[in-house]
């Protein structure tokens, strides 16, 4: 008969978390990039983070927004490809604004009024469930009312900035364009204007934020110091690895631990993803066995996912993401490579993989090319 402690461990919650941003116990390495993005957002620098997708980039924000935070800072925060406009970012922003612990409107009777007179323009005011106010802007309300409005909010930023660390936080930075043409040119002139207030931008599309903030004549170019992620270091993530398995009553040992980041590594989402699996599928010990199970697992979780993808790339990208999922690539435009995936001229075959690129479907690591996402690539692997 099976005992009440057996039970227990049968059914812990499995100690590894993937698919959203992760917090505490759940986040991994970062140590030095975290420290250096507080004590920036501390000193009103600004700061523009850069990573791949999956890198952890939005979980690195969230940790240093709340660090810096809990120490008495102001942080207002937007996801711009979560919000359709920009009245709508507007109104984000505003209410993020109204609610920072350092307003000296908050301490009055009349809050909401006096908080409306910095704002040029009178939004509608609703309660949500919490009882917190919530502002909004019409629609008809025009662009540059709009951004009026983002600059009404920068100058409350400045006038908390007074009383300690005051920062705007915009992640996925590469959508302002799709909001407004002019909010890049907008946040230089605010920024500048506003020298306390720390101005951090965050995008995971590499060659978009280049556009932007980046490249020579990009027109937020050398006003941020750049932060880019690259991949957590090996050991750090197998200790990681190791001790959220004992943390979950299973033991692994290092060589399972590298296993695991030699397989999904070394994007910490990936690791995360695999482990989870191989957690859940082993007995007390975690072995090799478990970790090709439960890459198995992860292939066969998503392979009709993979196969719609697939199929929506052209015959040609295809054949170049089966090429590079099957050996190791380093000459992508040479002409070996060129026969292999059926384009006439190695330009072409260049052509495609840099198309892949900018996707981020396909990445460079090293001297190699390969499928960003390691299960896709194993499951175009098995064919």
């Amino acid at each position: 008969m099976e005992s009440f402690q057996s039970v227990v461990w049968r059914v812990a919650r499995n100690p590894f978390s993937y698919g959203s941003p992760v917090a505490d116990p759940y986040f991994a390495g970062r140590d030095e990039e975290l420290a250096a993005l507080i004590s920036r957002m501390t000193d009103g620098i600004n700061v523009v983070v850069t990573a791949p997708r999956r890198y952890g980039k939005t979980s690195l924000l969230n940790r240093a927004a709340e660090r810096v935070s809990a120490g008495g800072g102001s942080v207002l925060r937007a996801n711009l490809l979560r919000v359709p406009s920009v009245d709508a970012l507007a109104g984000r922003l505003a209410t993020e604004a109204y609610h920072l612990s350092g307003g000296s409107w908050r301490r009055g009777a009349q809050a909401i009024p006096e908080f409306l007179k910095r704002l040029r323009l009178r939004p509608t005011v609703t309660i949500d469930d919490t009882g917190r106010p919530q502002f909004s802007f019409a629609p008809t309300v025009g662009t540059r009312d709009s951004e009026q409005l983002i600059d009404d909010v920068y100058r409350i930023l400045a006038e908390v900035a007074v009383e300690g660390p005051a920062v705007l936080m915009l992640d996925e930075f590469q959508a302002a364009v799709d909001l407004s043409p002019r909010l890049p040119e907008l946040l230089k002139a605010l920024s500048d204007e506003h020298a306390d207030v720390s101005l951090v931008l965050a995008g995971s599309r590499r060659h978009l934020m280049e556009s932007l903030v980046l490249a020579r004549g990009a027109p937020l170019y050398n006003m941020a110091e750049r932060l880019a992620l690259g991949p957590i270091n090996d050991s750090v993530m197998r200790q990681f690895l190791q001790a959220r398995a004992d943390s979950g009553g299973k033991s692994m040992g290092d060589a399972v631990a590298a296993a695991i980041c030699q397989q999904a590594g070394p994007i910490p989402h990936d690791i995360q993803r695999l482990a989870y699996e191989v957690f859940d599928l082993a007995g007390r010990t975690i072995g090799a066995a478990d970790v090709t199970a439960g890459m198995d697992r992860v292939v066969i979780h998503e392979a009709e996912g993979y196969a719609d993808r697939f199929s929506k790339f052209a015959l040609g990208h295809r054949r170049v993401l089966l090429a590079l999922a099957a050996g190791q690539v380093t000459q992508p435009q040479s002409a070996e490579f060129c026969r292999a995936v059926g384009y006439a001229n190695p330009g072409a075959a260049g052509k495609a993989v840099r198309v892949l690129e900018q996707d981020e479907t396909v990445l460079q690591r090293g001297e190699l090319y390969l499928v960003a996402d390691p299960f896709f690539r194993e499951w175009l692997r098995r064919g």
